[in-house]
């Protein structure tokens, strides 16, 4: 089990390199992928070389855009690995306190989760996620003076879980109210 949250991800920034040392990456590798994530030398976020195992696994950790099968983010999307889960990609998109959740589908290279959530977790094959679903107010927030009276906002937020067999998001109806900035 893997709890998640936006603090970490803004910690990463390194040197720009057509292909980035060892030093300069983070890999991650499973059974299906390997992931080499590499920072924007002058702005938030993280750029993921991909390339499929196949049984071979990498001999070090380097990302090359070239060698790899495809290439995940560009510059201006705020994208920060999470998890490696099988064929998905977990990542988060945030330059602050608030951001969204993020799959992205190795196999068919396409996003297949993209909501609004701070606070999330992996685990037996579903991700549980508190998404931003509305705004709070007195009435349905009993927290609501105290975020006011603290500089604070305050946003209403649903657990919600997505399967990664079926793809499915179901909503268990819990709600609770969150400080935003």
């Amino acid at each position: 089990m893997r709890k998640y949250g936006l603090a970490a991800p803004a910690a990463l920034f390194v040197l720009w390199a057509p292909m980035a040392l060892a030093s300069d990456v983070e890999c991650h590798t499973n059974d299906r992928f390997h992931v080499a994530a590499r920072a924007y030398p002058e702005e938030p976020g993280t750029q993921f070389a991909v390339t499929p195992v196949d049984g071979i696994r990498p001999k070090g950790c380097v990302f090359d855009a070239g060698e790899a099968q495809f290439v995940i983010g560009q510059p201006g999307d705020p994208l920060w690995f999470a998890a490696l889960e099988g064929k998905y990609l977990v990542m988060t998109r945030s330059t602050g306190p608030q951001g969204d959740l993020v799959v992205h589908d190795l196999e068919s290279r396409k996003v297949v989760l993209d909501v609004p959530a701070d606070e999330f977790e992996v685990k037996n094959g579903r991700i549980s996620f508190w998404e931003r679903t509305g705004e709070a107010t007195q009435a349905n927030c009993p927290a609501y003076g105290e975020h006011q009276a603290n500089g604070l906002g305050s946003v209403i937020a649903r657990l919600r879980h997505f399967d990664l067999d079926t793809l499915a998001v179901t909503d268990t109806k819990m709600t609770r109210c969150d400080a935003t900035q």
